[in-house]
């Protein structure tokens, strides 16, 4: 690398005005991505705890994470067969967190945000990781073992399907973002968009193995982290490359290079007193995105300057539509048949259903039945919908999806049904109603498994269904019909709607069970009462998201090819049981170890929010 080639001061700050002009040109949906980031632990958790303070921008990976002199110190502990000693030490670290959460309200010893810092601010996840492998080991029952080994595999999914891929997806919505206009919504789903969501976990599985293995050496982590800072970028670029050809090109791009990434990082500094000044309120709605924005500005500089210098495999880095506009008569040859729908859609007239049917559909999306006209309504809703996309692709406001690397297809042709503004069967509902108490209720064993080693039925009734999972769910599909078409209000509508259902709950339990509380958020960040926290209305808001853009839909696409007659039946057998619980279950609720009795254990009962991600939760009381 030349000296012309280095990043001057004089560039950094016009990188950084260039990164204010894209987050502000994209604020919401930035915002909501990084939130969804800090949720489920990739990255930006700090912005959520102030106190314990840990700059985001130098965690290219849990692994990363770990990397501080006390875990390494741990490490060489247990290897050494000083367990005793490892755990009194944890015990001190959890003890000290518990001693300084003072404020109810800005609680920081319990929850999912809790659990993603302390579990490596205290060292317990190695603790966690040895005794998983010695239950694993030593369990006589073999069914124990089955349960605890399909923990570890929710638990492994999560962290390398869904957290570190999802780096892969921050990247590539930012490197778009900086081009573009218009970021579809649907680009979340970016890995499964590309096909290529297995390769991208393996790449950061093995970056991940690398860097643990060099958190091994003195400064090996430290360099390392930053000879690799580029993987996530690369991959968003070109999801086809190898794990170890994006590895070695990140490496090569990082070449002198890597202390201007920590001058870069920490340039941002003031910003990260401030948001620790305003209990991260200040990251969640400036800082986050505008580290976002402005590493992308960052990548795409070095980029360039590896491209200009022909370093070996950059020639790999070849989706110029994310920089640069295509001409106009390259888009039209690749989306031909685009411009042929639109063409022939212009000329066609569907009518739109009236009378108490269309009221139903229009406003809360429910037909008492199949109906032929508002399915009709629905199916050139859908394709309306998918043409407005490709003509946003034809003007240049939108990525041309057909240009990357691995293609992003874009639907054109007539669409065989409806989309997610789409009206769902009273049948259907009910049948949803129940997939989303039966999932919510598996979800809460399985990390009640995971925390407590044993099974746990939760909630107040006995059967496995979770109400408040289901009343949540077909709520949010109901109440908030008109707003579909408008994620981030979705997004805001859902969060206040569920909010309201659990305070409500938990009011009404409580005074109707003499002052038996479920769960209680005591501890929380952010919590009202015990009976609701930031944390929960944040996974409410990306759960309703969730459930309107993705699994209403492909349930309802599998429900209607059921028979109608079966499903009545099962939907009938699933009420009256569902009632006859609720009425026994009313004289005498389900109460119990890690149900009710969580001020005096490890358990926290918390239906509608320890269930967001499948983590480790620590430090509950």
């Amino acid at each position: 690398m030349t000296e012309m080639e280095k990043i001057t001061v004089m560039d950094r700050k016009a990188m950084k005005a260039r990164a204010k002009g894209v987050f502000k040109r994209h604020y919401w949906l930035i915002v909501v991505m990084c939130l969804i980031a800090a949720l489920i632990g990739a990255e930006y958790t700090s912005s959520l705890w102030a106190e314990t303070y840990e700059d985001p921008t130098m965690a290219q990976s849990t692994v990363a994470d770990t990397s501080s002199n006390q875990l390494e110190t741990m490490l060489g502990q247990m290897a050494s067969g000083n367990e005793d000693e490892v755990r009194s030490e944890v015990s001190r670290n959890e003890q000290d967190i518990r001693e300084s959460d003072t404020i109810a309200m800005l609680g920081r010893s319990r929850g999912v945000f809790a659990s993603l810092v302390n579990s490596f601010s205290s060292g317990s996840i190695l603790l966690t990781i040895s005794d998983t492998a010695r239950s694993i080991l030593q369990s006589p029952d073999a069914g124990v073992i089955v349960l605890i080994v399909i923990s570890f595999i929710v638990y492994v999914f999560g962290w390398l399907f869904i957290q570190e891929t999802y780096t892969i997806v921050i990247r590539r919505i930012m490197l778009e973002a900086r081009t573009y206009e218009q970021v579809p919504v649907r680009r979340f789903l970016y890995p499964i968009q590309t096909g290529r969501w297995p390769r991208m976990a393996w790449t950061m599985f093995v970056t991940t193995v690398y860097l643990f293995l060099w958190s091994f050496t003195i400064v090996g982590v430290f360099i390392k982290s930053y000879s690799y800072f580029l993987v996530p970028y690369i991959m968003a670029e070109n999801p086809t490359m190898g794990a170890n050809e994006a590895i070695t090109l990140s490496r090569r791009m990082m070449k002198g290079h890597k202390w201007e990434c920590f001058v870069m990082q920490l340039s941002f500094i003031g910003w990260h007193i401030l948001s620790a000044l305003t209990f991260g309120l200040v990251g969640v709605f400036w800082l986050n995105g505008y580290q976002a924005a402005f590493f992308a500005e960052y990548y795409a500089r070095l980029r360039e300057i590896a491209k200009r210098a022909g370093v070996e495999g950059s020639e790999a880095l070849c989706d110029e539509a994310l920089y640069v506009r295509p001409d106009q008569t390259v888009v039209e040859a690749a989306y031909g048949d685009a411009a042929a729908a639109i063409a022939s859609a212009s000329h066609e007239h569907v009518q739109r259903p009236t009378g108490f049917t269309g009221f139903l559909a229009d406003w809360f999306g429910i037909t008492l039945r199949r109906n032929g006209r508002v399915d009709a309504w629905q199916r050139h809703e859908a394709q309306v919908d998918a043409l407005d996309h490709a003509q946003d692709i034809l003007d240049g406001r939108c990525y041309p999806g057909r240009l990357a690397p691995a293609p992003i297809r874009t639907k054109v042709e007539t669409i065989s049904g409806p989309d997610a503004t789409r009206s769902y069967t009273v049948l259907n509902l009910i049948m949803m109603f129940f997939i989303f108490c039966f999932v919510g209720w598996v979800w809460e064993v399985t990390l009640a498994f995971i925390t407590e080693g044993m099974f746990v039925n939760r909630g107040t009734l006995h059967g496995p269904w979770l109400p408040i999972y289901g009343t949540g769910g077909i709520a949010i599909l109901v109440l908030l019909k008109k707003l579909r078409s408008k994620p981030a209000l979705e997004f805001v509508a859902a969060m206040v709607l569920c909010g309201a259902i659990e305070y409500f709950s938990s009011w009404y339990l409580e005074i109707t069970h003499d002052g038996q509380r479920w769960w209680d958020y005591t501890g929380y960040f952010l919590n009202l009462n015990g009976r609701i926290c930031a944390e929960g209305l944040l996974t409410f808001g990306l759960g309703g998201l969730a459930i309107v853009y993705l699994l209403a839909p492909a349930l309802d696409d599998l429900l209607r090819r059921a028979n109608v007659r079966v499903l009545a039946v099962i939907a009938a057998v699933l009420l009256v049981a569902y009632c006859g619980d609720q009425i026994y279950s009313s004289q005498h609720p389900n109460t119990g170890a890690g149900i009710t009795d969580y001020k005096g254990s490890d358990t926290v009962s918390a239906p509608a929010i320890d269930s967001a991600i499948p983590t480790i939760p620590v430090l509950q009381s």
